[in-house]
């Protein structure tokens, strides 16, 4: 009967607390034992209250010399053990209000005397790093004879003799730090310019899928990475090709998860985009970003916003060229590749044999290159060795180069194999109606001309 009133006790008094000053502090307790012997393995464990923390979340363990830490319970979380710090690092750390870790801890014949061991648990909380230090927890590391040679003082022996009848001591802290740095994987702000990540976007099998193929050139990090793209209103996605990642798809969000990255510096990912539901107005990919973690800082690389093919209907296309603008405005499938952008284009013969001329002078362009640096185009004549005039514009927030002027696409695509020829391999054509850029596709549409590969 009295532990029931007990718990009741703690319930309200807790309810209590937070209704009239908010969530309780969060706090760390490590249960250690008191004594263990050299060259022995034993277990300790962290609890984590943390009542409404969610999110990234990072503990970290940290060992004296002649210890080494095991991974046993991590909850899911990504254990790494180096110069005798110990870490576990979630991208959402476990719902629960109490986190138990568990961890073997190993001492070696040469870990002799009294040991302490300190341990801190971070996480973001309104884009601030808050961070939680434990009581450090001390360790007697040897017998009793060996105890006596080093002259341990009797306060500490006395500690020694009641570990008999208590083996673990509950150490607990509270809040000890806020500071305003480094952010969570998802709220990091900043830009990695090492990493290069480029989105291919394709038609699938069926009429309603688009793949999205995600080229990450990641160089040679290691460790916990993420990629995610925000799904359209209206989408669901499937993964096709993972590269060793957890692939997962929730709040409309898909991600790829490594818990460690592998080898290869560079990885391809792939995920086939259900589009059933998709109008054109949210016919587009806008917050794709690759962000992983460096000396315990989070990095990101973000890519641009591309639109996603949508197939005009043969209806639409006969009412009024408005309305085709607007279908079409929502087909391209354009991509970053080495800083430049590559489109490629698709035409449908049906939509052809519909469409009339429209009125304004529609243009093919090769583009050869776009750049979110200032660059200048004497730079891109040296380096393709280019004599003819480059044109350029700001668009996207990209600085983006042309080249050519033809009225007919096959010369055009001619001229672009012309400059791949001469080392620009990422050149593309694209065209404009005008001083309006349009996709490849609907200039086709216009001038009722044929795509070629």
């Amino acid at each position: 009967m009295i532990k029931p009133l007990f718990i009741l006790f703690n319930t309200i008094a807790v309810f209590l607390f937070s209704f009239f000053f908010g969530d309780p502090p969060l706090t760390i307790e490590g249960h250690f034992p008191k004594m263990v012997k050299p060259n022995t393995e034993f277990t300790a464990e962290i609890v984590i209250k943390k009542v409404a923390v969610g999110g990234f979340a990072k503990l970290q363990v940290e060992v004296p010399q002649g210890f080494t830490v095991k991974e046993l319970d991590s909850r899911n979380g990504n254990f790494s053990f180096t110069n005798n710090i110990a870490k576990i690092i979630w991208t959402a750390i476990p719902a629960e209000a109490e986190v138990t870790v568990k961890f073997t801890l190993v001492a070696d014949p040469s870990a002799i005397g009294l040991k302490t061991i300190t341990s801190k648990f971070s996480y973001v909380n309104n884009n601030e790093k808050v961070m939680v230090e434990m009581t450090p927890a001390e360790i007697m590391v040897g017998d009793n004879e060996i105890v006596t040679n080093n002259k341990v003082d009797s306060a500490k022996t006395l500690a020694v003799a009641s570990s008999e009848t208590k083996t673990e001591t509950p150490v607990v802290a509270q809040i000890t730090e806020s500071v305003t740095p480094k952010t969570s994987m998802d709220n990091s702000i900043e830009q990695s310019p090492e990493i290069i990540c480029n989105r291919l976007i394709s038609k699938g099998v069926n009429q309603n899928q688009i793949n999205i193929s995600v080229k990450i050139k990641k160089g040679n990090i290691k460790g916990f990475a993420k990629y995610q793209e925000i799904l359209p209103v209206g989408c669901t996605a499937k993964s096709s090709s993972t590269s060793g990642s957890s692939f997962s798809v929730s709040d409309g969000k898909a991600k790829f998860v490594w818990v460690s990255l592998p080898e290869d510096e560079e990885m391809v990912i792939s995920f086939v985009l259900e589009t059933s539901n998709l109008t054109p107005n949210d016919a587009k990919l806008e917050k794709g970003e690759f962000s992983y973690l460096e000396n315990d800082q989070s990095k990101k690389t973000k890519l641009p916003v591309e639109l996603i093919p949508v197939n005009p209907t043969i209806a639409s296309v006969k009412t009024n060229t408005e309305s085709i603008n607007n279908t079409i405005n929502a087909t391209t499938s354009e991509s970053v590749v080495n800083n430049a952008v590559v489109e490629t284009p698709k035409t449908s013969n049906e939509n052809n044999a519909v469409i009339t001329k429209k009125e304004g002078n529609v243009l093919y362009l090769v583009q050869i290159g776009a750049f979110r640096a200032a660059i200048a185009s004497e730079k891109l004549a040296k380096k393709f060795s280019i004599s003819e005039n480059i044109k350029s514009e700001m668009a996207e927030g990209y600085n983006k180069f042309m080249v050519g002027n033809f009225n007919e696409y096959k010369l055009a695509r001619d001229h672009r194999e012309t400059i791949k020829q001469k080392g620009c391999a990422d050149a593309f054509v694209t065209a404009y109606n005008g001083p309006k850029r349009i996709t490849v596709q609907e200039a086709l549409m216009i001038t009722n001309q044929k795509w070629f590969k």
